[in-house]
């Protein structure tokens, strides 16, 4: 009994030091720090999972999701039943505003499959937020509470709020609907496949 409580202490033991040790050499890897608990928007969060957007082999941001209950089910996370936080941290000097509002845009034509017009303001007033000037090193936090309030935040400072359920879930789809914006980023914001390279 006693050689039983051992091994599975010694196991337990050998899983959360992997835990700890991949999201240490994720976070040194990106040089930036992913915690397994954060609060956006008031809301005690955990880390759901977390991964690189890269174009053209540039490293542009690291991605990471929050959640209150993890969840890997894409499509059921885009229901959008629980309190949840994106955070972008900008890893790249080669990210600026009008790129951003760019990629941004188009990503909201695929989450949509190109239909845009029934939040077409949320989209311009989340898009104007997003031109302000961006540098390596900003931070953008997009925190949706139920039942319909998105918080725009970017280095630590609320930006403004959009009250449309229909924007968090296509705003949340650039990353997670059927056509994100990486699907190695999308399997690792869902937990699957936790990968900083």
């Amino acid at each position: 009994m006693l050689l039983k409580k051992l091994i599975i202490f010694i196991l337990i033991s050998i899983v959360s030091f992997a835990v700890i040790f991949t999201i240490s050499l994720a976070a040194d890897k990106g040089k930036v720090i992913i915690p397994n608990t954060t609060t956006c928007a008031g809301q005690e969060l955990q880390l759901n999972g977390y991964g690189t957007r890269k174009k053209l082999f540039i490293k542009l941001y690291v991605a990471s999701l929050f959640v209150q209950e993890k969840q890997s089910n894409a499509n059921q996370f885009l229901e959008m039943k629980q309190a949840s936080c994106m955070r972008l941290n900008i890893i790249s000097s080669k990210i600026t505003s009008e790129k951003m509002v760019e990629a941004t845009r188009k990503g909201f034509e695929k989450s949509t499959e190109g239909n845009t017009d029934p939040i077409n303001a949320e989209i311009e007033a989340f898009l104007a937020w997003l031109g302000q000037p961006i540098k390596k090193g900003d931070v953008f936090e997009f925190a949706f509470i139920p039942p319909h309030t998105t918080h725009v935040i970017k280095n630590g400072k609320e930006l403004g709020t959009i009250e449309s359920k229909e924007f968090s879930t296509a705003l949340f789809g650039i990353w997670l609907g059927a056509m994100p914006v990486g699907e190695k980023l999308k399997t690792g914001l869902l937990g699957t496949q936790h990968t900083i390279q």
